[in-house]
């Protein structure tokens, strides 16, 4: 076995990679409300990606996270470091639709106002103070992984103070709770998966502690990391995008969504370097800009192209499939020249790690790899 040795540098490229595929399925989603003729088809249930983000940046970020940094300075940099990750692009788009709106063109959220750009300026409008999405909306996620990060310190300290299978129950329960226990803060049972603006940052919560256990277990499957499990991974993950395709069962999807990371992951750290990975790291790179600019270039480009050229129901496939390239392309001009370059930038406010600590970048919000993250805080 090709095992990678704790303090080497490991990207997730195949996790990149679903995080690419959500991220347009996240983008179809939306687009297909151009046409009440669309065929149903395509009205699956791919919004419930988002919960996938929320699982994966979790374990990303607890992977990621040195256990024995506990210290003020060491949140400080963390935190820097995330909002280096999701603000520059955020405030960006943010300013292009207040330009937009000031110019009369609302397009998806005609009810944003000015208080609505002072809650989405400091990433609050999915803590419940607002009864409406406003201006870039899919950046409601955005707001609630904020409130995610706030919190980190003591999800990160319940992982280390208990045993995975006591994290587990506590991880279900929470969903039980919060999806299924009728909240008088949501009208309806399971409403939580449909959160955004109403309390989003809770829709969030579980699937960020979810991610949090799959670092505890990852960190303990050493002696089962065979490439061949990787092939389960990947299968899991079909499934799951068939569930919400077809099924719409969110609990389900949540499930499948978890064991697929966790295989994948697993199988993946098998491998010194993944197959493909060359063209699979820069494809995850855009995710997040595939994610934020979506909206617009559904109100500035793709909508009025649908409506200049007349086109019917049933071109819709092969109108997504130039989509997705466009967005794809702007998608990666955007990573080259605004989000990296301002991420670096930003970083540098960060209090540099111990030399000790000090090893190269990973995958998602780059935040750095430092080893053994949680096992030495849970005894394992």
């Amino acid at each position: 076995m090709a095992d990678m040795e704790s303090n080497e540098p490991r990207r997730f490229v195949v996790l990149d990679f679903y995080r690419f595929v959500a991220a347009l399925g996240v983008f179809i989603f939306h687009l297909k409300t151009i046409d009440t003729g669309i065929s149903p088809a395509w009205n699956g249930s791919f919004g419930l990606f988002v919960d996938m983000f929320f699982i994966l940046s979790g374990f990303v970020i607890a992977y990621s996270y040195p256990s024995t940094s506990t210290d003020a300075g060491s949140y400080f940099r963390f935190m820097v470091r995330r909002i280096a990750r999701i603000y520059p692009l955020h405030l960006l788009v943010l300013l292009v639709f207040g330009l937009l709106f000031l110019m009369g063109i609302k397009g998806a959220t005609p009810r944003s106002n000015g208080p609505d750009f002072i809650y989405n300026l400091f990433l609050v409008q999915a803590w419940g103070i607002t009864d409406h999405l406003s201006f870039n909306s899919p950046a409601w996620s955005i707001s609630a992984e904020l409130f995610c990060y706030l919190v980190f310190p003591v999800l990160i300290y319940l992982a280390a103070s208990v045993r995975p299978v006591v994290l587990a129950l506590i991880v279900a329960l929470s969903y039980g709770i919060l999806a299924h226990g009728h909240l008088p803060i949501w009208h309806d049972r399971s409403q939580m998966y449909g959160a955004n603006f109403d309390y989003g940052m809770l829709r969030a919560l579980p699937s960020f502690l979810n991610g949090v256990l799959l670092a505890v277990l990852f960190r303990l499957s050493g002696n089962y990391r065979r490439k061949p499990v990787i092939v389960g991974g990947i299968v899991l993950f079909l499934v799951a995008v068939l569930v919400l395709n077809v099924y719409a069962k969110p609990d389900l999807a949540i499930i499948l969504f978890s064991l697929a990371l966790l295989f994948t992951a697993v199988g993946e750290s098998a491998f010194v370097r993944f197959p493909g990975s060359e063209w699979l790291g820069p494809l995850g790179n855009t995710s997040y800009a595939i994610y934020m600019l979506h909206e617009l270039l559904i109100i500035v480009l793709f909508e009025p192209a649908w409506r200049h050229f007349g086109l019917q129901p049933a071109a819709f496939p092969l109108f997504v499939a130039i989509c997705c390239v466009v967005l794809t392309i702007a998608a990666g001009l955007t990573y080259a020249y605004v989000e990296n370059p301002t991420r670096r930038l930003i970083n540098r406010l960060a209090p540099p790690l111990p030399r000790t600590l000090i090893a190269p970048e990973i995958s998602e919000g780059n935040v750095v790899e430092v080893g053994e993250s949680l096992r030495a805080a849970t005894g394992r």
